[in-house]
């Protein structure tokens, strides 16, 4: 079966332009056009999204350098490699670019080779790009995502390691230690950092290990056996991620530093999870190593480019 043909996106406002650059490169890929840098935008974010975004830097309205930043401020388009198409041969011109996130130049006239050579060069740092991010999250998906068990040691290792984008801790799965009572906020805590890694490449939770990396033990929690727990936790997790995800989550008690802490590992999930309680839905992802609370535009724009 023929492998299907990369798309590139030519934006130009003279026909002239287009109709050269089409000629050069009609043969190797699908192409798509925009006069403006509205149209382009609009394209660039559709359901069919360019491999790669040929864009004139002067153009009425919206210029090359606008449409550029737009592009790089937003999830869904962020990552289409973009290259510059101009007659502007200032360094001040490129450093602009680049600084905006182009990854090229192509000076006017166009030279057919040259617009051939580097599209096809940043296509292919593009893909390898992806692939790497793949690769990542697979051997992410693998650490955190209950195929293997892990020793003590290696427990000791990713708690001396501390909190990052793939791992986190909590106190307790209930009690706040303020008070010394069941707190539902402790527990929401909890399911947002789950909920959060769900919507990512997967992670550890550590409940029972506090803000260091030191084990505190699970006894603050006053349930009757580490059974009943696990049962309150899946519980949890039923009620407000769905009972759907649970297959993407495994939860054990384990030692560590000779205290018991609870071990969640979790995968990613090929669907957005939601976080639900008292009739709110919240959408959790991982920024860093905290847990970020998306808006309703900008989950759209999450979802779609997680989508490709």
């Amino acid at each position: 079966m023929l492998s299907q043909k990369p798309t590139v996106l030519i934006v130009d406002d003279m026909p002239e332009n287009i109709d050269v650059l089409r000629g050069i490169l009609k043969q190797s890929y699908k192409l798509k056009i925009a006069t403006d840098g509205e149209n382009a935008l609009k394209i660039a974010k559709g359901q069919q999204k360019p491999d790669i975004i040929l864009l004139d830097i002067m153009m009425p309205g919206m210029d090359g350098y606008e449409v550029c930043q737009k592009l790089k401020q937003n999830p869904a388009t962020q990552t289409i490699p973009v290259i510059f198409i101009t007659a502007k041969t200032a360094t001040e011109d490129e450093q602009q670019g680049f600084e905006l996130g182009a990854v090229d130049y192509i000076l006017k006239p166009f030279n057919s080779v040259i617009v051939e050579t580097r599209v096809r060069a940043q296509l292919a740092v593009s893909a390898e790009t992806k692939k790497l991010q793949q690769d990542n999250i697979n051997l992410k998906n693998k650490i955190a995502g209950g195929v293997q068990d892990f020793s003590e040691e290696q427990l000791r290792q990713l708690a001396d390691a501390g909190e990052s984008d793939t791992v986190e801790f909590k106190s307790t799965l209930r009690c706040n230690l303020h008070t010394g009572k069941a707190d539902k906020k402790m527990e929401n805590a909890c399911l947002k950092t789950i909920a959060a890694f769900l919507n990512c490449t997967g992670g550890v939770l550590l409940v029972g290990v506090d803000d260091d990396g030191n084990a505190l033990g699970l006894s603050n929690d006053n349930f009757i056996n580490e059974d009943k727990q696990l049962l309150h936790f899946n519980n949890l997790v039923k009620s407000h991620l769905g009972v759907e995800y649970s297959q993407f989550i495994r939860a054990g008690m384990v030692t560590l530093n000779d205290e018991k802490i609870l071990l969640i590992q979790t995968l990613a999930s090929p669907s957005p999870v939601f976080f639900s309680r008292d009739n709110e839905e919240i959408f959790y992802i991982r920024a860093g190593n905290a847990t970020q609370q998306l808006k309703p535009s900008e989950i759209l724009a999450y979802v779609e480019q997680h989508a490709k």
